[in-house]
């Protein structure tokens, strides 16, 4: 088991737990920061139909989170 804190709660744990996504604590600033704050919003109710990242499921949330950082990093160069 990949999750050895789980065997101590005591109950039945599934054999292959989603895991939760892990969100880049400055993404969203550097984001603000690149003035990208609209395009971070566009394609959130756009492409995913959401107005906060929190609404998305674990991997569309890891997606999107993928897709902001490659268009940071293609609006810094």
């Amino acid at each position: 088991m990949h999750y050895p804190f789980l065997k101590n709660l005591g109950a039945s744990v599934p054999e292959h737990i989603q895991p939760a996504a892990s969100k880049p604590v400055n993404l969203k600033s550097a984001i603000d920061k690149a003035n990208l704050t609209e395009m971070w919003d566009m394609i959130l109710t756009l492409d995913y139909g959401v107005s906060e990242v929190a609404d998305l499921s674990p991997e569309k949330q890891d997606e999107f989170l993928n897709v902001m950082s490659l268009l940071l990093k293609a609006f810094n160069r």
